[in-house]
């Protein structure tokens, strides 16, 4: 799925989190979308091969009724369930004409939005509030054009680090509720200043994928982000430190932060000095793979779980280490959890 690419090679996973997309069943078969004899086939073979949960599916039975079914509703219904279920959710089928929504709100989204907008809340001078947005890739433009959209991203993430961190703040908040996912990758390199992780000599595990294949780690180094061995985003101009060292970081997160906005939450669960607060997230914290099918429309398959540093991760929702109420009261909470921290004791 180039649709979320943080990637520059085919099949590479990606994290991305589809809205999930109603078809009404009218009164004619023929306005019902539906993947060709051919791209069936290839669907409910990958999804039989390399989904995640593709033991909760009696595929020979989908098959069958699919074979015995009259109207192209019924088809798609079919085929909808099956991948709904053998992905938790996460995965789907998506026609042209969704790709061509997504293209559309991508560019919206680029030209009405930064990476990191200030926060309608009054916060302490002490403390930097990153509310981070989403990224999505735009499934119609360019390699090239896809990869530089998401480095612009990560940039403008860490030059609103870099025009806070002027010598006050010794706290951060980064703020993930509304966060629903998209391209992970930006997000991480533009928040490498708050990242932190014991380095090797292959960069500094802050995350990972898990699946029957082992454990993939996400790692970090000097203006780059990789995933297992593969660099996914790099810039030499994203490689910033806090001027006063590490700092304590509160992330927010809650029923809206899902997939890659999962995934952030997730690089800074176990970091020293970050502790997490909210309401539990959406539930999708699973790695998406985009497979073209032979007839234009893609196939978004779920193929692993994402995991923290440690190698924790079920697929399911994240729990924050504090509950709170949402907006401001949760806000607050975070703001004097930092203060409290010793970085900013007696400042």
């Amino acid at each position: 799925m180039q649709i979320c690419n943080g990637v520059r090679r085919a099949g590479a996973t990606v994290v991305v989190l589809w809205a999930a997309q109603t078809m009404a069943a009218t009164a004619s078969a023929s306005a019902v979308e539906l993947p060709s004899p051919e791209a069936q086939v290839q669907m409910l073979q990958l999804l039989e091969a390399r989904a995640l949960y593709r033991d909760r599916v009696d595929w020979a039975g989908v098959r069958a009724t699919l074979a015995a079914a009259t109207d192209d509703a019924g088809r798609r219904q079919l085929l909808d369930d099956a991948a709904t279920r053998s992905t938790g959710g996460h995965g789907r089928w998506i026609p042209p004409s969704l790709q061509r929504q997504r293209s559309g709100r991508a560019q919206r989204l680029k030209a009405g939005q930064d990476a990191a907008s200030p926060m309608p809340w009054q916060a302490d001078a002490r403390v930097g509030v990153l509310q981070v947005s989403p990224f999505l890739d735009d499934p119609q433009a360019g390699e090239q054009a896809r990869y530089d959209a998401r480095r612009t991203y990560a940039l403008a993430l860490q030059h609103r680090i870099v025009a806070l961190d002027d010598g006050t703040r010794c706290g951060w908040v980064v703020d993930l509720s509304g966060n629903g996912g998209g391209n992970m990758w930006p997000m991480l390199l533009g928040l490498l200043p708050l990242l932190q992780g014991t380095p090797d000599k292959e960069g500094a595990v802050i995350g990972g994928f898990r699946s029957a294949e082992g454990q993939r780690p996400w790692r970090q180094r000097d203006g780059e982000v990789l995933d297992g061995a593969n660099s996914r985003l790099r810039s030499r101009q994203a490689a910033y430190a806090l001027r006063g060292g590490p700092a304590p970081v509160a992330v927010m997160f809650g029923p809206r932060t899902a997939s890659s906005g999962e995934a952030v939450a997730l690089a800074f669960r176990g970091q020293p000095g970050s502790r997490s607060f909210g309401q539990p997230s959406a539930g999708y914290s699973t790695g998406n793979q985009p497979v073209p099918l032979v007839d234009g429309s893609m196939l978004l398959l779920t193929v692993n779980v994402m995991t923290d540093r440690q190698g924790q991760g079920d697929g399911r929702q994240l729990q924050p280490d504090q509950p709170t109420a949402p907006g401001a009261s949760g806000l607050q909470a975070a703001q004097d959890w930092l203060l409290a921290q010793p970085a900013c004791s007696g400042r």
